[in-house]
């Protein structure tokens, strides 16, 4: 599996150059579309190992309420968030994406 770090700079040099709006070709933005699809795929399994690991947090947690292991796992899995918030927004980036290549495509 590829590595976090990895992931996430894939996914910001993906949309470092879409904003640059270097990529103006129908065939150049099939690829970064690509490559970003692709990567959020990786991030969420990340996510999903981020998250598994919080749930487990909270459902082992015994000597205290439901709230104190809550923070407690937040506390011990940041990267829940951290994935959490770029897959919302790597997501949006994708649909741009795809707005502009349906665009294209009519044109």
């Amino acid at each position: 599996m590829k590595e976090l770090s990895e992931i996430l700079d894939k996914i910001s040099l993906i949309i470092d150059s879409y904003e640059s709006g270097k990529f103006i070709s129908l065939n150049d933005l099939r690829t970064i579309n690509r490559q970003l699809s692709c990567n959020i795929y990786y991030l969420t399994k990340y996510n999903i190992e981020y998250f598994n690991e919080h749930n487990s947090i909270i459902y082992n947690e015994k000597t205290t309420s439901n709230a104190k292991a809550v923070v407690k796992a937040n506390n011990d899995v940041p990267e829940l968030r951290m994935t959490r918030k770029i897959l919302d927004a790597a997501k949006a980036v994708s649909i741009s994406l795809n707005n502009e290549l349906s665009i294209m495509k009519r044109d």
